[in-house]
């Protein structure tokens, strides 16, 4: 009895031990992608090869070097992207009317007050500060942090202070101008070294009149005090000064409570309170990564923009699955680490070639008519801190981070009524698919075709490693086995 006992065990055994064996043959031979001939792997994971020639040729990637000064000194720097139509006037005519700008504070400064012809929302994306805004019936102040989002209208004439005394403070906007299309101007009440105040623009009888103040002091109002003839917009500021800048400022917790919000005066509303978006629950969220994200439905804010904005935190050799946005343009900012992001696109990029032919005619309407050729071009770019890099509505892409952590901002442009759609994950469109159509569609067996879009252990973001991605089973214990053989 026993040496039958021992006959079953080691049965058991061998056998538990072939199937494994050719379940890992199975699983390789249907999963494993195949290695294209001279394909090298890059940093991060997945192909490197042609990173370099891509990259130039890539449309909806925006080095440092595309970014131009507004200003820039040794406090600080205020730059800004040219007109997207600049790169080509047929793929970013969607988005023609928005700029993106990047500000840069260094500790203890100050920006002096001033207004913009446009409508603009920023993101805090390192340090903490005070912005004040001013009108003709109110004066407020707010605190501002990490994470942070604020609403600027346009013609508010506003001003930033920079309170921390070792890290700067950063601040990525999306600006939309009121009166020219894609431009607008900055105007100043008090003159500074480069930027004349917008008072030099009356005569001096119209300014004595409207101030009632002798010609003598029409100076000060013109040029500004003589000591500061020779400094900029952003100017170093004394701890005491930034006491008093911050002595009334109040916290977005504070201003976000709706019995507090019905009470104030209506000429107080205007500028909308901060709030912090990584205060927000995040959307999607697991090991690898974390997204947040503030809707124009949500955030009053943003409702009449249009404007959603978003945060991704992932780690390292960690990838956003593959999707798109139904609707939504996102103009994105890499804050920290690198990261190779792909997308397929059907449209084909020509630079400023795609001038070359008249697009009106005599009483006509603008109209471009793109062949369907069926090609897709895969758009691939490695993009590095302080990078700029567009995601088109209804364009698939993917993200992959490298050698560090990534952290991007974006902001959404038409988000009110568009949809993400991922096409890989636990919870993607395509595995919606019913057994036949994907069969039909992908020219696969019965079996394979419940696979293909079930395989996947995680949602929205996943790692690139096997080790990760394709976790250990518990084993059977001897003990187990030995009880399934009577022992």
């Amino acid at each position: 009895m026993a040496i039958n006992k021992l006959t079953i065990t080691l049965f058991l055994l061998i056998s538990l031990a072939v199937f494994h064996c050719l379940a890992f043959r199975v699983e390789v031979q249907e999963f494993e992608p195949p290695q294209q001939e001279g394909q090298q792997e890059g940093p991060g994971g997945g192909s490197g090869e042609g990173w370099g020639e891509e990259a130039t040729k890539n449309p909806y990637h925006f080095g440092q070097w595309s970014f131009k000064n507004f200003f820039q000194s040794q406090e600080g720097f205020v730059k800004m992207l040219p007109k997207f139509t600049k790169r080509s006037s047929t793929l970013f005519r969607g988005i023609e009317n928005y700029r993106f700008l990047f500000q840069e504070m260094q500790p203890n400064t100050f920006l002096v007050p001033h207004h913009l012809d446009a409508d603009y929302v920023f993101l805090v994306v390192q340090g903490k500060g005070v912005i004040g805004f001013v009108t003709d019936k109110a004066n407020e102040s707010f605190q501002i942090t990490k994470g942070d989002v604020v609403r600027v209208p346009s013609t508010v004439t506003h001003f930033f202070a920079n309170t921390n005394s070792t890290v700067p403070l950063r601040l990525a906007k999306i600006a939309v101008p009121t009166n020219v299309p894609g431009h607008f101007q900055v105007f100043f009440p008090a003159h500074s070294q480069f930027h004349q105040s917008y008072f030099t623009g009356f005569s001096k009888d119209v300014l004595k009149a409207s101030f009632n103040i002798p010609e003598e002091l029409l100076g000060r109002l013109i040029r500004g005090p003589q000591q500061q003839m020779g400094q900029g917009i952003i100017r170093r500021v004394s701890p005491d000064q930034i006491k008093e800048l911050t002595e009334h400022a109040t916290s977005p917790s504070d201003k976000h409570k709706d019995k507090k919000e019905k009470h104030k005066d209506k000429g107080r509303g205007t500028f909308g309170s901060p709030f912090n978006l990584l205060a927000q629950d995040a959307i999607y969220s697991n090991d690898f990564g974390h997204y947040h994200e503030a809707h124009p439905k949500r955030f009053s804010q943003l409702q009449d923009l249009d404007i959603a904005v978003g945060w991704v935190n992932m780690t390292q050799g960690s990838l956003f699955l593959p999707q798109f946005n139904s609707e939504t343009t996102f103009v994105t900012f890499v804050e920290n680490g690198c990261a190779r992001y792909e997308m397929a696109s059907p449209y084909t990029f020509q630079g400023d070639q795609q001038q070359q032919q008249p697009w009106f005619g005599p009483g006509q309407e603008e109209e471009v008519e793109e062949e369907m050729s069926g090609q897709v071009h895969k758009i691939v770019s490695r993009v590095c801190k302080g990078e700029v890099f567009i995601l088109p509505a209804g364009h698939p892409f993917a993200i992959l981070s490298q050698d560090k952590n990534f952290v991007a901002v974006g902001f959404g442009i038409h988000a009110s009524n568009s949809t993400r759609t991922f096409l890989a994950g636990q919870d993607n469109m395509l595995s919606n698919l019913n057994t036949v159509a994907t069969r039909l569609s992908f020219g696969v067996g019965s079996k394979m075709a419940e696979k293909l879009f079930t395989s996947q252990n995680y949602s929205h973001f996943a790692p690139t490693t096997p080790r990760h991605q394709f976790p250990e089973e518990p084993k059977p214990s001897f003990q187990s086995i030995f009880n399934l053989a009577g022992f």
